[in-house]
């Protein structure tokens, strides 16, 4: 995306809550081998079903493209998704991923046509993806949660946000796939479905598992050695 204006902050990033306009599309796949999940993190469903998710943040507090990968998880009551990749192209939102909820995005280009889109970085092409157009029919959403699991040291972090919009039929299909993502079985998805416009809420994070509750320190990170190191 061009034209992006990123509001300073002392760390690289704006603290939460960080709120956004744009679109998102989610299709469906399954997978040739079941997918690795972190301990305390079990499948909803299949292990071998991956979630596909591209996103543009058009308006608000940052404005980037972002592409990801992840598992449908649950831990404990919590259900979220599990990222095996993530990448965007903004600065800000790769920094604010990783230090308010230990989401390790990466950075990337977003080469964009009229019906697909390109995500690269300087290894070469992650996924080309076909994209739209939306079907006719349109439901509101006035609430559905967006939750990502990432982790800070030995901390689990939940980010629990929230979505709202238009629901529609989608397309988000693949014309490449890296071999650096997950091996699908099927080029084409289960379902594909789009939020657009579609409206995003991502407050700071949330410890669940060991200690629960707020993070401690700044809003959203946590403070102090990491025990693993």
């Amino acid at each position: 995306m061009t034209d992006r204006t990123e509001p300073p902050a002392g760390p690289g990033f704006p603290a939460p809550p960080w709120r956004a306009r744009g679109s998102l599309w989610l299709s469906l796949f399954r997978t040739r081998a079941p997918l690795p999940l972190p301990t305390g993190l079990t499948p909803l469903g299949s292990r071998r079903l991956l979630a596909v998710l591209l996103v543009r943040y058009t308006e608000g507090t940052l404005r980037y493209d972002e592409f990801a990968v992840a598992s449908p998880v649950r831990s404990d009551r919590h259900v979220g998704l599990h990222c095996h990749g993530i990448w965007v192209d903004s600065q800000a939102s790769l920094r604010g991923g990783r230090d308010l909820w230990g989401i390790p995005k990466e950075p990337a280009r977003f080469s964009w046509s009229a019906d697909s889109v390109r995500v690269s970085d300087d290894a070469g092409t992650i996924a080309a993806l076909r994209v739209g157009p939306h079907g006719r029919w349109r439901v509101p959403v006035p609430y559905a949660p967006g939750h990502v699991f990432g982790r800070i040291g030995a901390d689990r972090v939940q980010l629990a946000g929230r979505l709202s919009g238009r629901l529609r039929t989608g397309r988000l299909g693949t014309l490449e796939w890296s071999g650096r993502l997950p091996e699908l079985r099927r080029a084409e998805p289960l379902c594909a479905l789009a939020l657009s416009p579609a409206r995003f809420f991502f407050p700071a994070g949330t410890v669940v598992g060991s200690r629960g509750g707020p993070l401690p320190g700044r809003p959203g990170r946590a403070t102090g050695p990491d025990p693993r190191s």
